[in-house]
């Protein structure tokens, strides 16, 4: 059971492409769930506005905090965005085109919204009482304006597809200037567009990308292709670069800038690898960049005061009875109860309630609540827990507020963003005859935003930091304050006046606050005058954050000043994670060449219990000659025989096989075989490594092969001896035979001796998997030979092998039609990846000989086992079936692979939704799981998930955890399936009674504590 069900992360732009194909027909097959004599006009009444006055009687909010009323109509509507300048103005992005776009879209393809409809607002609150009482439409005429950041004595505006530079010179709270700086972001999904503009403290400004791939313009000249990605930018050299990201709406750093981003269903991710080192190494891929936090889980339940909309009890009621609907996020299968809209995640860094700086704040508009989330540190990340049991922080009866975005605010408290409209979703995803009831523009001029008042009231007076001397700019950096440190730090880096230097410089050296060390270190590096002696300052202090920072900055000196690389090395074995981990990130920008860089890698890499992060790390900061950090490494006499280590080797060994250039190679093998100390396993674990290298950027092991030094040979001989030698030890053997794909096709005649039931299996698995590495034209015979003599998880990985090249494929078929092979014995994966397969000779051949096994009407499938449904199951025996049939994909605790979602994440879907998830698996099959067929230039066929891609490679996972990466280089052809990695034809290993069992289990763990 490679597969069980889809993900409960819900991709929000592939699910509308699935209801707009559906749209059609769903108007006509979905009012079937409705009772008969059903008026949709009675069940779908209007739902009427709050006005401004009474607003507050609707909420409840927890921990003695309340809410005030700080601006709503007229003087602001549909807020989903804000910022301050330095004299505390207030701007405002007003989004009226929501949901429309006036041009077609490939989700609107008919156009016809609102005009340029958009406003950016400026709003002054000119008595100080808290109250907003003047605003002005700074900016009209914008299309989607999503988001705004200070800049200048103007304002940054993204309005899809262009971010603007808009400043007011005449002092009439009208912008006279206008200036495009990028063009070209994506509209073609209105819940997926860039947003969210904020200052880092690289004195860059950071946006979330969404989901719209896009090639950003400059002057009608491309300077970026976005992708899933999101991006960053410096506003005065207008350079941009992809950051690591690309999820939905909002994005947030906390004070130390560890950032934070959020989607529909998963309300709180962290960015774990930023891009600007996973994309350095073209020989190493890194996944798990974005990393749900939630202790909950992504699409964590949440408690809602406010009752569902009447539209979306009917569209929730269709959606259930609609079998085309089944494999729907339990999420998306409930009206209430889930995250199915988060929006604007922020980390609060005020001080009027100093017990929650720290915490995340992440509205959910479609449940009219604001969720809080505790952050503590876990590894190298953070862990996110509920902070409010059973109840939401805030949470309103009225369904118009929606609470999509949070703003840091001078006067040290937190600002939410209020839309208020009576109704946000996708206007795709709504049924055209529910639309018909519906006015998708409703509350297009009302708008509220609110200040978070803690149990003391406390705000601060807002203070003018543009009126301020530099030195004074300097004293605010160690204010408590989020807003006003970083906007003195932002007013300085504007300035540029140097006369900042010398009290930044005392700040960094005496201040008692680490935030106002941390801001010095980085507002001396925006001057243009760090030196050498502040990097070994923050190098020295006392907290791990500040140290953290420094690592960071020191990056610029380290191909020149040998001091700070020996300041570094001293840091390699300090017991913070994320010392380590920014270490073994920053080190990268070394000389390679330099033994200290090589040291301090080998130092990280060899320290026990490291965290895996930290090793991936650490990969990314091999350059292209990895040759003195692989040497260092395996002749460290206190690593050089743990196998951890030996697994850090054969990557390093691979990035030097995958390397065009073999001086790097042939200098590392001579380096290890001449050294005596050199352990056997390591020789081993490199040798295998390199072949991995070389065969994954297509070149020949048999030409390579002649580079290696003789001793490499001599010791190759020993290790074919060993091999087939029954008597000696199994695993020394396993060991051996791994290296023997240097002899490429001279060894398969005793490898293939192996495959014999008289050998261990592990042994006849090893000698399977090196046969398939050298490419022999006669593998596919061999192996055949093999195969009525050999046991199931052996002509397991025989089946693997068979069908990894369309040759070898096809004489596989070609055994199963001649009776060699029964049709029977060819696992269901294998047969959906064969009869799906991209060549119309195989996919033909495979339907002729496999394809009369399998029911291709799989709702016939379905109903015929609806009497599993009535049995009473045995989670126990249940438990057993799944480890036998369904871990090879599925986690559930230490058991199984991560290939599928983890068990428990599905526990609750209905009986039907879980046999249906079995039995039919790719009926709505989500991308996320969508299997990938890649076939090589060298013809090499791969199949999986797609898990992880980088500029040069991507990576697939199969059953069992296996992953293969892909040189990009090397691509022939990359194919989407359209089916689930799951395969069809689970009856053929399932009866009734083992479904109801499997699911008796799958339910039972909801039921474990």
């Amino acid at each position: 059971m490679a597969m069980l069900l889809a993900s409960r992360l819900h991709l929000v732009s592939a699910a509308i492409v699935t209801v707009t194909s559906l749209m059609t027909s769903y108007s006509v097959s979905g009012q079937l769930a409705d009772p008969p004599g059903t008026s949709l006009k009675a069940e779908l009444p209007r739902i009427p506005a709050i006005e401004p006055e009474r607003c507050l009687e609707s909420f409840a909010v927890q921990k003695g905090f309340s809410l005030e009323l700080v601006a709503s109509e007229p003087h602001v509507s549909d807020p989903v965005d804000a910022c301050f300048d330095e004299n505390g103005r207030m701007f405002v992005a007003e989004m009226h085109d929501y949901p429309f776009s006036h041009e077609p879209t490939k989700l609107n393809p008919n156009g016809g919204g609102k005009k340029g409809a958009g406003v950016i607002r400026m709003l002054d609150d000119s008595d100080d009482d808290g109250r907003i009482d003047r605003s002005w439409a700074f900016a009209t005429g914008l299309s989607w304006p999503v988001s705004v950041a200070p800049y200048r004595g103007g304002i940054l505006v993204l309005a899809p597809p262009t971010l603007w530079y808009l400043k007011d010179t005449d002092g009439d709270h009208v912008a006279d200037v206008k200036e495009p700086i990028f063009e070209g972001f994506n509209r073609d999904n209105v819940q997926a567009i860039a947003n969210n503009l904020k200052w880092g403290l690289d004195h860059r400004i950071y946006a979330a990308g969404a989901t719209n791939p896009s090639a950003l313009l400059r002057q009608g000249k491309e300077v970026l292709r976005l992708g899933r990605s999101d991006f960053s930018f410096d506003p005065r050299t207008q350079e941009v670069r992809s950051e690591s990201g690309g999820v939905q709406w909002g994005h947030s750093f906390d004070d130390w800038g560890n950032r934070f981003v959020c989607s529909n269903s998963n309300h709180i991710q962290q960015i774990i690898f930023p891009a600007r080192y996973t994309t350095r190494n073209p020989n190493f891929t890194v996944s798990g960049v974005v990393r749900s936090i939630g202790k909950e889980g992504g699409a964590g339940p949440v408690f809602r005061r406010s009752s569902p909309e009447p539209w979306r009890l009917v569209r929730t009621r269709r959606r259930v009875a609609d079998p085309r609907y089944a494999n729907l996020p339990e999420s998306e299968r409930h009206p209430t109860g889930f995250f199915t809209s988060a929006a604007g995640v922020t980390i609060y860094r005020g001080s009027a309630y100093p017990e929650f700086r720290g915490q995340a704040f992440v509205g959910d508009v479609g449940g009219n609540l604001v969720h809080r989330k505790t952050l503590e540190p876990s590894g190298v990340g953070m862990l996110a827990t509920r902070a409010d049991e059973n109840v939401e922080f805030i949470a309103s009866t009225d369904n118009w507020f929606r609470p999509c975005n949070f703003v840091n605010a001078p006067d040290g408290t937190l600002y939410v963003l209020d839309m208020y409209r009576e109704t946000i979703e996708h206007p795709a995803s709504i049924p055209e005859d529910i639309k018909e009831h519906l006015d998708l523009y409703s509350g297009d001029n009302r708008g509220r935003i609110f200040r978070l008042l803690g149990p003391n009231k406390t705000r601060l007076k807002v203070e003018r930091l543009g009126d301020l001397q530099t030195v004074d700019l300097v004293a605010k950096l160690e204010s408590l304050n989020g807003w006003t440190r970083d906007t003195a730090h932002r007013l300085l880096w504007e300035r540029q006046d140097k006369v900042a230097i010398a009290p930044l410089r005392k700040l960094l050296n005496s201040s008692t606050e680490p935030l106002a060390r941390m801001h010095a270190l980085w507002t001396i590096d925006g001057l243009g005058e760090l030196t050498v002696e502040d990097v070994a300052t923050g190098l020295n202090d006392s907290h791990p954050r500040v140290r953290e920072h420094a690592i960071r900055l020191s990056e610029p000196f380290l191909k020149s000043n040998q001091g700070i690389l020996e300041l570094l090395e001293k840091l390699s074995d300090d017991d913070d994670q994320r010392i380590s981990f920014q270490l073994a990130f920053s080190i990268g920008e070394a000389d390679t060449s330099n033994p200290v860089p090589a040291r301090i890698l080998a130092r990280l890499l060899g320290r026990p219990n490291l965290a895996s992060e930290v090793k991936t790390a650490a990969l990314t900061s091999v350059g292209s000659d990895p040759s003195l950090l692989t040497v260092t490494l395996a002749l460290r006499s206190e690593t050089s025989s743990r196998t951890d280590v030996a697994t850090v080797l054969r990557e390093l060994a691979t990035m030097l096989g995958a390397n065009s250039r073999t001086e790097p190679l042939e200098k590392t093998l001579s380096n290890i075989f001449d050294s005596p100390s050199s352990a056997k396993l390591l020789r081993r674990v490199i040798l295998s490594g390199i072949a991995d290298g070389v065969i994954r950027r297509g070149a020949s092991l048999e030409d390579i092969s002649k580079l290696l030094p003789a001793k490499v040979h001599e010791f190759l001989s020993t290790e074919l001896t060993l091999a087939s030698d029954s008597a000696a030890d199994s695993v020394e053997r396993v060991a051996a035979i791994s290296s023997l794909v240097w002899l490429s096709t001279s060894a398969d005649n005793s490898l293939a001796k192996l495959v014999t039931p008289t050998e261990p299996q592990f042994v006849q698995v090893a000698a399977i998997r090196t046969m398939s590495r050298s490419g022999s034209a006669a593998l596919p015979q061999r192996l055949l030979a093999t195969w009525r003599g050999t046991s199931p998880s052996v002509r397991t990985e025989i089946l693997d092998v068979l069908t990894q090249t369309n040759p070898r494929i096809e004489a596989l078929l070609h055994a199963v039609e001649v009776g060699e092979i029964r049709s029977t014995e060819i696992s269901p994966d294998k047969r959906q990846l064969l009869v799906n397969h991209a060549n119309p000779r195989i996919k033909a051949l495979a339907a002729k000989v496999l394809g009369g096994d399998l029911n291709s009407d799989r709702a016939a499938v379905v109903k015929a086992f609806q009497p599993a449904l009535d049995l009473i199951g045995s989670a126990e025996r249940g438990q057993s079936l799944f480890i036998k049939k369904c871990s090879q994909c599925h986690k559930l605790g230490m058991q199984g692979y991560t290939v599928g979602p983890d068990i428990v994440s599905v526990q609750n879907k209905s009986p039907s939704d879980l046999l249906i998830a079995i039995l039919d698996p790719s009926r709505e099959a989500q991308p996320a799981f969508t299997a990938y067929s890649v076939e090589t230039k060298q013809g090499l066929v791969f199949n999986g998930l797609i898990v992880a891609e980088s500029v040069n490679s991507l990576t697939l996972r199969k059953a069992e955890g296996k992953e293969d990466i892909i040189n990009r280089s090397t691509i022939e052809e990359l194919v989407s399936t359209g089916k689930s990695l799951m395969p069809d034809g689970m009856e053929k290993e399932l009866k009734e009674q083992d479904l109801a069992d499997v699911i008796a289990f799958i339910k039972s763990l909801g039921k474990q504590k």
